[in-house]
Formats: structure tokens, C-alpha cells, sequence
């Protein structure tokens, strides 16, 4: 059913209606087809990162995140001019339909306003979490300032295991994280002597790594590299040179809901010799991609690959 002929479609209400929901301009200039399809795009990226926390870490996931967001992005942007055009070579007058009515505008923008935050809000909370790097106590793996991705699905479908890089509270200090590497699970024994780290007797092996093997990162890390073997899970440590090596940690077995954990950078990390052990309940998840490297981008990607 159509209402009288109103008034031409108004660009500048057109270019508020579309930045305050994704194709509301687009519906407030009679395109209700095009306008339910930009809006409904709008609201898929939530649910993409989503299912991309359910994937094995891979380059090509977080290459698909970032190609999703700016596609959301390039979409909203094109929606706000395509709707101002709209709006600007209509007719003197248009014909109403029954869904050009305030309140079916007010419900799209309380729907276009409301979602990307609680969207932000889930995804953040359920699936991935950014954070950045800020200190060298993960070199070689992770350098002053990359940014990082925290995957919170992963203990949901597993343990936590040797060799995971966790970010994970710090009880005594409220608001802060800190990254650092799995080294034992609840009921292991775990020593540190002589910069030897032993796990239920044994000692971790570990052999020499050239420099060169970090590529165009290998200018930023000063010292000793090492690949360390854990439980089957190979990764590279570093003692740092101009460091004071920190002291022994006696032997101790790891207490139940707990995991100990350590530095890459062994001799220049505040970690479980220092601080003790980590509660399992503070682990928020595993560092899975840096999605904006330091110092190159050749280490742009998942960090298991």
C-alpha cells in the first residue's frame, strides 16, 4: 500500500541515515532491496571472526579477517555516497512506501548504533582479543611493539599444553597482562639450574640457532639463540648479552590449576621464578597472530607457521 507523494528524498538526511545504519539511506530513498542487503552485510563480520577463532591458526585466517574488515569498511563508506547520490538525482517528488516511517528508521539505527559495539564486545570478550607487545621478555618470538592476537576459544576446546605462548592476569597487579611460555602443567616438577630447565627430571633439550634464521628481525635481537624442544613443541629462546642471568629455581611440583611459565628471553624476563606460579582460571588465551610486526613485515602472520 503507498502514501501520497512526499517531499524529495533529502541527501543530507539520506548521508545520516546511512552512517548511523549500513543501507538505511539506501531504504530512505525507496531501495529496499540494495539497502537490506548492505545492512545485513554490515552485521557478518562478528560472526566471521568468530568462526576464524574455530580454525587452526593460519596466515590465510588472519589475511580473510583483514580483507573481511576492510571489506565492511569499504561497504559503509560506499553506502554513505551511493545513498547521497540516490537521494540527489531523485524526482521532486517521491512515493512513499509502507516501510518509509520514523519508526522503522528508529529501529534500524538502534540496531546500525548498538550492534558494532556489542559485536566489539563479544568478539573481544569470546574470540579474539588485540594486544601489544611491550617489553622484550618473548624476544625472539615476540618483539617490542608487535601487536598481537589472543585466541580465548582455544582452552574451550583443549588443555593448555607445553610450549603454548599464553597471555594470562597478573593478580598483583589489576588491569595488567603479561605473555610468557608454558613450561610445566599441574603435577609436573619443574627446576631451573644453571639456565638449564628441567621438567620431571628431564632436562629440555635444546640446540644452537644462527641468528640469520629470525631473517630481517635477526638486527633487532641481541645475544644467544637457541631452539628449545618441550613436549614435542619447538621454539626459539634467547639469553640476551649484557644481562645479569637470573638465579636458579629450585625444584617444585606444580600445583593443581596452575602452569609455570617462563620468558623466551631467558635472562631477561620476570616470569614464574620470579612471580611464582600462574593460575590456569587467569589464563585468557593463546597468542596465535601478530597482525602488525615490529621491526619487519615478513613476520606478519600466525606465529605457528
Amino acid at each position: 500500500m503507498s502514501t501520497p507523494d512526499a517531499p524529495a528524498r533529502s541527501p543530507l538526511v539520506a548521508v545520516i541515515l546511512s552512517l548511523a545504519a549500513t543501507g538505511l539511506g539506501q531504504i530512505y530513498c525507496g531501495r529496499i532491496a540494495r539497502g537490506l542487503v548492505m545492512f545485513l552485510g554490515s552485521l557478518l563480520f562478528a560472526p566471521a571472526v568468530v568462526a576464524a577463532a574455530l580454525l587452526p591458526p593460519a596466515t590465510v585466517v588472519l589475511v580473510g579477517l583483514i580483507l573481511a574488515l576492510l571489506t565492511v569498511l569499504g561497504v559503509y563508506v560506499f553506502a554513505v555516497a551511493d545513498a547521497f547520490r540516490l537521494a540527489r538525482r531523485g524526482r521532486d517528488h517521491f512515493q512513499p512506501e509502507d516501510y518509509n516511517h520514523p519508526l522503522v528508521y528508529g529501529l534500524f539505527v538502534l540496531v546500525g548504533l548498538t550492534y558494532p559495539a556489542g559485536g566489539v564486545y563479544a568478539t573481544r570478550s569470546s574470540a579474539f582479543e588485540a594486544f601489544m607487545i611491550p617489553t622484550a621478555s618473548q624476544a625472539p618470538t615476540l618483539l617490542p611493539g608487535d601487536r598481537v592476537l589472543v585466541n580465548k576459544t582455544t582452552y574451550r576446546g583443549r588443555f593448555v599444553r607445553r610450549g603454548d605462548q599464553v597471555v594470562f592476569r597478573v593478580p598483583l597487579e589489576p588491569g595488567r597482562h603479561w605473555v610468557h611460555r608454558v613450561i610445566a602443567l599441574p603435577g609436573d616438577t619443574v627446576e631451573v639450574k644453571d639456565n638449564e630447565v628441567l621438567v620431571n627430571g628431564q632436562k629440555l633439550s635444546r640446540e644452537p640457532a644462527p641468528l640469520a634464521s629470525l631473517g630481517a628481525a635477526a638486527h633487532e635481537v641481541k645475544g644467544e639463540l637457541f631452539e628449545e624442544t618441550n613436549a614435542g613443541r619447538r621454539y626459539r629462546i634467547l639469553f640476551a648479552t649484557a644481562t645479569t642471568p637470573l638465579p636458579d629455581y629450585p625444584e617444585a611440583k606444580v600445583p593443581d590449576g596452575s602452569c609455570f611459565v617462563l620468558g623466551d628471553n631467558r635472562n631477561n624476563s620476570r616470569d614464574s621464578r620470579a612471580t611464582g606460579f600462574v593460575a590456569l582460571g587467569d589464563v585468557l588465551g593463546e597468542v596465535q597472530y601478530r597482525y602488525w610486526p615490529a621491526a619487519t613485515w615478513a613476520r606478519f602472520g600466525a606465529l605457528t607457521e
